[in-house]
C-alpha cells in the first residue's frame, strides 16, 4: 500500500507503510560540501569581498561574482572548487563578473550580497535565474519528464503557473512523496493542497520527483540539484525563494536536504519526519528556516522514538533550532488540548525562523496543512 494519498492522510490513517518505523540506523554516505571560489580583483585592481557561493555537499560550487572595479580593470569571479558529484553553488547577488583587465589602480566595487538560499532579509527583492527574460519550452507535465542524474534516468513532474510570465521570478517548491509513492501522487493531490492557493496568487513553479523504488536516498540530493539547475536555466525562478517540503519519508527527504543544501533552499518543511532510516550526506549545520509537525499519537515517525539515542522528530527540532541560533525551550511544549500547538522559537538568527508544531493525531498531515505551509512560505 502506498504511503501517500491525501484523502487517507486527512483521515489520519496510521497503517501506511513508511521508512521511519523500524529500528535500523541510517546508512550515511559520503561527499563533503563544495565551496565556491571567492571573487578576486583583476590585474591592477582589488575586488571587494563578495558573498561567496557555497555548493552543496558533493557539489560543484560556482564562483561568486566580484564587484566592478573602478578606474582600471574589473573583478573576475573565482572558479568554484569541485567535490564529488552534484550541483553548482549559488552565485552571490552582487556586482557583475567581468573579464580580467590589465593596468590601472582599480578601486574595488561594492561587495556582493549574501548567496542564494538563507541569509536574505524577509521580503527581499527577487533574485532572477538565468532562465528569466527568455521564452521557455517547459510546460505543465501531464506525463513524466526524465532527467539523467547520478547515472540514472529519473522521473519528475512540473506544474507551471497558469499565466507564466518569462520576466517574473517565481517561487520554486519541491514537494516529495512518502515511501512507496511517486511524483504523480503529489501532482494528483495538488502538492499537498498548496497548488490551489498558489494558482490564485500565480506565484509558484512546483516540482515533484519519484524516488527510486518509492524511497529516497543519497542519490536524491544531487537529483534535487539537477532538476533545480534545469528549471532555473530554462524558466524564470526566484533563486532566493526555493523551498522543499514533504510528508513522512518525503519529510525525511526534506530534512536531509535541509541539512546539506542550506545555501540553496530558503526554507524547508517536514511533516511527520524522522531523523533515522534516511540516508543523509555529512551535515553542514548551516542555518536554514525550518517548519515541522508531528502528531502526538504517531507511532510510525514519533515525536520521541528513543530519548537516549536522540531519535525522533523532537531532535530534528532541537537540531535546527540550535543551528539557527534560537533559544530552544527545554522541554519543548507539545500538544495537550485543541487541534495543534505551535512554537515559534525565540532568538533565531535573522531570516531563519524555526517553527515546531505538534497536534492531536497520528501519522498524518497537521490540521489546515496547506494554509499552515503557505503562511510560512510567504513570509519570505
Amino acid at each position: 500500500m502506498r504511503e501517500l494519498h491525501l484523502g487517507v492522510l486527512l483521515s489520519l490513517a496510521a497503517t501506511a507503510i513508511v521508512g521511519c518505523g523500524t529500528d535500523a540506523g541510517p546508512a550515511n554516505g559520503t561527499g563533503g560540501a563544495a565551496n565556491g571560489g571567492a571573487a578576486t580583483g583583476a590585474n591592477g585592481g582589488t575586488a571587494a569581498t563578495a558573498g561567496a557561493a557555497n555548493g552543496g555537499g558533493g557539489a560543484t560550487g560556482a564562483g561568486a561574482s566580484g564587484g566592478t572595479v573602478a578606474s582600471g580593470g574589473t573583478a573576475t569571479g573565482g572558479a568554484g572548487a569541485t567535490s564529488n558529484g552534484g550541483t553548482a553553488g549559488m552565485v552571490s547577488n552582487g556586482g557583475a563578473a567581468g573579464g580580467s583587465s590589465t593596468g590601472g589602480t582599480g578601486t574595488a566595487g561594492a561587495a556582493g550580497a549574501a548567496g542564494a538560499g538563507g541569509g536574505y532579509p524577509l521580503k527581499n527583492p527577487p533574485v532572477p535565474s538565468a532562465g528569466c527574460g527568455k521564452a521557455t519550452t517547459i510546460t505543465t507535465s501531464t506525463t513524466y519528464r526524465t532527467i539523467t542524474s547520478s547515472g540514472d534516468q529519473r522521473q519528475y513532474m512540473i506544474t507551471m503557473p497558469p499565466n507564466y510570465d518569462m520576466n517574473k521570478p517565481y517561487r520554486y517548491i519541491y514537494a516529495s512523496h512518502g515511501q512507496g509513492g511517486e511524483g504523480s501522487d503529489i501532482t494528483r493531490e495538488k502538492y499537498y493542497g498548496l497548488q490551489n492557493i498558489a494558482e490564485a496568487a500565480d506565484s509558484v513553479i512546483f516540482v515533484s520527483a519519484s524516488g527510486l523504488g518509492g524511497i529516497w536516498g543519497l542519490k536524491d540530493v544531487p537529483l534535487f540539484d539537477d532538476i533545480l539547475n534545469f528549471v532555473e536555466a530554462n524558466a524564470c525562478v526566484d533563486k532566493s525563494r526555493v523551498f522543499a517540503l514533504g510528508f513522512s519519508f518525503g519529510g525525511m527527504y526534506s530534512y536531509s536536504l535541509s541539512m546539506t543544501r542550506q545555501k540553496i533552499i530558503r526554507a524547508a518543511i517536514g511533516m511527520s519526519p524522522a531523523n533515522y532510516n534516511i540516508q543523509i550526506p555529512p551535515k553542514s549545520h548551516d542555518p536554514i528556516a525550518w517548519l515541522q509537525s508531528t502528531g502526538m499519537s504517531d507511532h510510525t515517525c514519533p515525536w520521541v522514538a528513543d530519548e537516549a539515542s536522540m531519535r525522533g522528530s523532537k531532535f530534528i527540532a532541537i537540531e535546527h533550532g540550535t543551528d539557527n541560533g534560537c533559544t530552544v525551550p527545554n522541554p519543548i511544549p507539545t500538544w495537550t488540548s485543541g487541534n495543534m500547538l505551535c512554537n515559534d522559537f525565540a532568538g533565531c538568527k535573522s531570516g531563519f525562523p524555526t517553527k515546531v508544531c505538534t497536534f492531536d493525531g497520528g501519522h498524518g498531515l497537521p490540521p489546515g496543512s496547506a494554509n499552515w505551509m503557505w503562511n510560512f512560505i510567504t513570509q519570505f
